[in-house]
């Protein structure tokens, strides 16, 4: 099968890391994938950011076309602009998609709420090799000031108060109220609304470790303790899912698809919260966060098997491939 994925590739970002992942797995398996334009292809795959000369290209050849669905912009994160940004996911949405792929239950909420409701369609979690993102392996040394040292961990692009600002909240109030004895590591980019953030946060107990190659990843994760994440209604984040294969607990907010993601008691916490936060932002309970911290801790060893248990079950690549592929053929 020839596949053709119209997308400019970058070396960060959701997008390019499934696209990176999928090329990848769909080579191995004797597929062929296209990301630049061709002529001969069987199945176009998009998502939303597709021009629409490769979109018309495909209906004109009866080609197969695959929409590639994380969620939809919001007034909470876009503003006024929220509609013209769904303008073109809903044109593909409606128009010229012949298939549509949700990343979770949630994506798929989202967008019938936005964008209108699909017959055909299927939801496909991410996955992730799990054998980069595994507890054995190697781990990050030097991280701990002293052998009793808590150490909490969180990764991705910052653009948004959200991502960080409750997070940073909470590991203060957890040192306040249960133990001084701890660290934030936050590893990533800083921009937008946020970019003055590493300056001012960056001290003993917070950490700013800047971009981490992927590759890197495993290696601080492995020498965590708890993964932290407070991220606006995520759709399905891949940063979660790694963390878990190494055997990360989570501690988050009941936003997005991490309810779908973690189960409660079992490999995580989330605080949780009420609407769906598309029209204002959410306010978030540090106290709360700071106390499920805590609580995880005290049974830490049982959160992390778990926490390697689910992803092997629900999120390896080799899952995901087999839905992609299924969904094409």
């Amino acid at each position: 099968m020839k596949i053709f994925i119209p997308f400019d590739l970058k070396d960060i970002g959701g997008t390019s890391s499934f696209v990176k992942k999928f090329k990848k797995g769909a080579q191995a398996r004797g597929h062929e994938v296209f990301l630049g334009p061709v002529s001969d292809y069987d199945v176009l795959l998009v998502i939303s950011r597709c021009p629409l000369k490769y979109l018309l290209d495909a209906k004109r050849k009866r080609k197969k076309i695959i929409h590639r669905l994380d969620g939809v912009y919001y007034w909470s994160v876009a503003g006024w602009k929220y509609f013209f940004y769904n303008f073109k996911p809903m044109l593909i949405h409606r128009l010229f998609a012949d298939f549509t792929i949700y990343q979770s239950r949630y994506s798929r909420y989202c967008v019938e709420k936005f964008l209108g409701k699909r017959k055909d369609f299927k939801t496909i979690y991410n996955g992730i090799d799990l054998n980069h993102f595994s507890p054995e392996g190697e781990k990050m040394s030097g991280l701990r000031d002293n052998p009793d040292q808590k150490i909490f961990f969180t990764a991705s692009r910052f653009r948004r108060k959200d991502q960080i600002l409750p997070l940073l909240a909470a590991v203060e109030k957890y040192g306040e109220k249960y133990d001084s004895n701890c660290k934030f590591l936050i590893a990533g980019s800083f921009s937008g609304k946020v970019a003055g953030v590493p300056e001012k946060f960056s001290g003993p107990k917070a950490v700013f470790l800047g971009k981490v190659k992927n590759e890197d990843l495993p290696k601080y994760e492995r020498a965590a303790d708890i993964f932290l994440f407070s991220h606006l209604n995520p759709p399905c984040p891949n940063n979660i899912i790694e963390a878990m294969a190494c055997g990360l607990p989570v501690c988050g907010v009941a936003d997005g698809a991490m309810p779908e993601l973690i189960r409660e008691n079992e490999n995580g916490l989330l605080v949780k919260s009420g609407g769906d936060a598309f029209w204002s932002e959410r306010k978030i309970n540090t106290d709360r966060f700071a106390e499920n911290i805590n609580r995880i801790l005290e049974n830490k060893s049982a959160f992390s098997r778990k926490s390697r248990e689910i992803a092997e079950k629900r999120f390896s690549i080799e899952t995901m491939l087999d839905n992609y592929l299924e969904a094409m053929q």
